[in-house]
């Protein structure tokens, strides 16, 4: 994350970024507590016409706090210190020279010892400070952390149960039985809709991701275990995101496909695009080397196009003459859940 220029920040957190950075440099923070000493003997110049005659210390004492409050313990003794000199030196009837008047020595004394009870609080309040953001960012990492985990494992469980839920309309259509059908079909629409909310409620449901990064990324996985090697394999969808939801299903289709081309991976080339018209998107997984694979190895893409409520083509190229694909004509915005069609079975 990029921070904003300094001019920009607020004033406590640009305080704290001037302090930080006066950290770094050897000196720097005392160089700043003089500062601050001159800008209160500037100020107790301006207002010396107001202020009864005598060794006042008022003026001094905001330079000697946030001195110590802002650079540290030592840079605040200096203040302190300077502050002394100062009066007694330049601010005095007899300047150059200590008095050794009773109302004098007072007035030192009162202030070296509040300045010192105020340095002393004031550092073990900045200590304690500084140890509790210390304690506060290392359970906000371990939170951070733990919650990162929590959100890859509910995204994990959310795919599963999209997946369990193709897996279940597929076998709704190829059960022989009506009544069973149903029953898969109403399973499969209310895992989706459970999968659906537990993506909500991760925080994904309006996620999109960028498609060409997204399947560049599913090849490389597979190249690495066998598949089709990445150089083989020309992807191209502009700028195009998709919804979380159709990146899965989508993402399922071109790792079966591509699996179904391992038998052939050094002899094939492969074409990804996403096209757009109007309202649908068409995913294609186009062989433009080689031989495509046989349609009856690919058992899930109707159940996966049926899910996203598309349309699937799937063609073959003349044997040996190569070519072939997948073609899935899906719309662009989620389609909702398949109503449920309950079975009225009773069991006595």
């Amino acid at each position: 994350m990029v921070s904003p220029p300094i001019f920009l920040m607020p004033p406590p957190a640009l305080i704290a970024a001037l302090v930080t950075r006066l950290r770094r440099i050897p000196g720097a923070r005392y160089w700043a507590a003089a500062g601050l000493v001159l800008i209160s003997l500037w100020v107790r110049v301006l207002l010396s016409p107001y202020l009864a005659s005598g060794y006042g210390y008022t003026c001094f004492y905001p330079g000697v706090i946030l001195s110590a409050y802002w650079l540290g313990a030592r840079p605040g003794l200096m203040a302190a210190g300077l502050s002394t000199v100062i009066v007694y030196n330049f601010m005095g009837p007899t300047p150059f020279s200590f008095p050794t008047d009773g109302r004098a020595m007072v007035a030192l004394g009162f202030f070296l010892v509040s300045s010192l009870l105020l340095i002393h609080v004031l550092s073990t309040i900045r200590a304690r400070l500084n140890t509790l953001t210390t304690k506060h960012a290392q359970v906000e990492a371990l939170a951070m952390g733990q919650a990162e985990l929590f959100r890859d494992h509910a995204q994990r469980t959310t795919d599963h149960l999209q997946l369990i839920s193709a897996i279940l309309q597929l076998r709704a259509r190829e059960e022989a039985d009506p009544v069973v059908s149903r029953v898969l079909s109403n399973a499969a629409s209310r895992t989706l809709v459970i999968s659906r909310t537990h993506r909500e409620f991760t925080g994904g449901v309006d996620r999109r991701i960028p498609f060409e990064a997204f399947a560049r990324k599913l090849v490389e996985v597979a190249a690495a275990r066998g598949g089709v090697p990445s150089d083989r394999v020309r992807i191209s969808g502009g700028a195009r995101d998709i919804p979380l939801e159709q990146a899965t299903s989508l993402g399922l289709v071109l790792l079966e496909y591509l699996n179904t081309l391992k038998a052939q991976r050094a002899s094939v080339a492969l074409a990804i695009t996403l096209d757009e018209d109007g309202r649908d998107r068409f995913l294609n997984l186009a062989v433009t080397e080689g031989e495509g694979p046989a349609p009856d190895n690919i058992p899930l893409f109707e159940a996966i196009t049926e899910q996203l409520g598309g349309r699937l083509l799937i063609t073959r190229g003349a044997p040996g003459g190569g070519g072939g694909g997948v073609r899935i004509t899906f719309p662009a915005e989620i389609q909702p859940v398949e109503s449920w069609n309950p079975v009225a079975v009773s069991l006595h």
